[in-house]
């Protein structure tokens, strides 16, 4: 009987599913060569919002591909401009949106997209809730 219940568990645990921050996390686990701090501050799409990311981008850009590999990361190298369209993400914005390539290196000239940003970032979390991250954690 004890075996049974522990097979039981170790299915169920196996088959559990991350939801989209927790593969957003376990993506910018996997970037050994991304800093640190900015990891553990702005890995987790409910600490990232449209308020702090000009501290990210400022704290995270001058260290090295950091900000890239973790903008990699929430966005997943996706195409998200439907899903930016339907939440009337700014047009001049939508490169934010269109992520197959990389974060944009010219924030600085795209200020008014950070009142969008946090729509941008709900679509990233939405593809997330849905795909696997970019190194193919389910």
């Amino acid at each position: 009987m004890r075996t049974a219940i522990l097979l039981v568990a170790v299915v169920f645990i196996a088959c559990a599913k991350r939801d989209g921050n927790q593969k957003f996390k376990a993506c910018c686990a996997r970037q050994k060569t991304a800093d640190k701090e900015c990891k553990r501050k702005f890995c987790d799409f409910n600490a990232i919002n449209q308020n702090n990311m000009l501290h990210f981008l400022n704290m995270c850009s001058p260290r090295g591909e950091t900000a890239k590999l973790m903008w990699d990361c929430a966005s997943s190298r996706h195409d998200h401009l439907e899903c930016c369209k339907k939440k009337n993400v700014l047009p001049s914005c939508m490169q934010y949106c269109e992520s197959s390539h990389s974060v944009p290196p010219d924030y600085l000239n795209h200020l008014v997209c950070l009142q969008n940003f946090d729509a941008i970032r709900d679509c990233f979390r939405d593809h997330l809730e849905k795909n696997p991250n970019i190194f193919g954690d389910n």
